[in-house]
């Protein structure tokens, strides 16, 4: 806390960096490529946490059930090799480290669908394209301003959809909220079922900021558990205690799905998002999972770093809420062809 007090004069400049570059590809002075077919980016305000992976999963499996091509451009934050690559299907364990998590996540659950990991979205574009896509997603997209947009999907976290109002490093806002005005549509998620209070009172405020922005909400739910004796619904997990373990944006989250599903959450143990994990942390689990007489489980996102007996995974889906994503739907269709 007192080193944020400190570094709390460098937020003004973080944010006078952000709005000058975002003004200069407003303008013109900055390169903006183009892709040959439409490109839908799904991203947010914040630092992690929002869901955008099964945003991402829901959004392609809609354009597949649809008959379009796509494919999904990503950077694979976090991993070591740089060079690009093309995941098509689950991969080798080794492979986080050339193409990152999420990647392989996204991967995994799109099957045939490529999923392209360039750190230069206009460069993973023209190999997407080449390999047949006629619709690209842009995963993590808002920021990436040098890659032009047909349609721009901004996800709010409605557990801190405003990051608490502050730029690094005292707050989780990667640019000022006013950059809701380049926003073509908002999806709050992870909403509690029946929470419509927070749905309204963050559609008032991004009113405020863009008025007429169409605001859409969201859970986040558990499809299915993935155990020893193969995938489970999530009423395996109901009065089981669990020994939750994660790398991801905001543990919080995790924790308050296992809840909802039923688990007795005896134990925690959250690491850096990304998190690499090392053979000590696989020991923690074990004792950790005898000692308390339960089960370990974990993300998707982790579980492509751990090995398949290493703990329960937990599948989620991105689930509308009123049942339907046709406000989405509709304006994903109105993109060019």
């Amino acid at each position: 806390m007192r080193w944020s007090l400190l570094l709390t004069p460098l937020s003004p400049a973080y944010g006078a960096a952000v709005r000058a570059r975002a003004c200069a590809y407003r303008r013109g002075w900055a390169h903006v490529a183009r892709a040959p077919v439409p490109v839908i980016s799904v991203g947010n305000l914040t630092f992690g946490g929002t869901g955008k992976t099964p945003t991402t999963i829901a959004l392609v499996r809609d354009l597949v059930r649809a008959g379009r091509r796509p494919a999904v451009l990503t950077r694979g934050y976090g991993r070591r090799d740089r060079t690009p690559q093309v995941v098509i299907g689950p991969a080798p364990r080794s492979a986080p480290e050339l193409v990152g998590d999420e990647p392989l996540e996204m991967a995994a659950s799109l099957p045939g669908v490529p999923v392209v990991v360039d750190a230069d979205r206009a460069r993973g574009a023209a190999v997407a394209v080449a390999r047949g896509a006629d619709v690209l997603v842009l995963d993590d997209g808002f920021q990436h301003l040098g890659l032009a947009r047909d349609l721009d999907v901004v996800l709010l976290d409605a557990g801190d959809p405003f990051g608490g109002d502050r730029l690094p490093p005292r707050g989780r806002l990667r640019e000022p909220v006013s950059a809701l005005r380049r926003a073509d549509v908002v999806v709050v998620t992870k909403l509690a079922p029946g929470d419509r209070a927070t749905l309204e009172s963050v559609t008032s405020r991004v009113h405020a900021i863009h008025h007429g922005l169409p605001v859409l909400g969201a859970s986040l739910e558990i499809s299915r558990v993935r155990t020893a004796d193969g995938a489970q619904g999530p009423d395996c997990l109901v009065d089981r205690p669990v020994v939750a373990v994660a790398g991801v944006a905001r543990p919080s989250g995790f924790v308050d799905i296992l809840r909802r599903a039923g688990a007795r959450v005896v134990a925690t143990r959250w690491f850096a998002d990304h998190h690499v994990y090392r053979p000590a942390d696989l020991q923690w689990m074990a004792d950790a999972a005898e000692r308390h007489a339960a089960v370990v489980v974990t993300t998707a996102k982790d579980a492509v770093k751990l090995p398949d007996d290493a703990a329960w995974v937990v599948d989620v889906e991105m689930l509308p809420t009123g049942g339907s994503w046709d406000a989405l739907w509709d304006l994903v269709t109105q993109v060019r062809t």
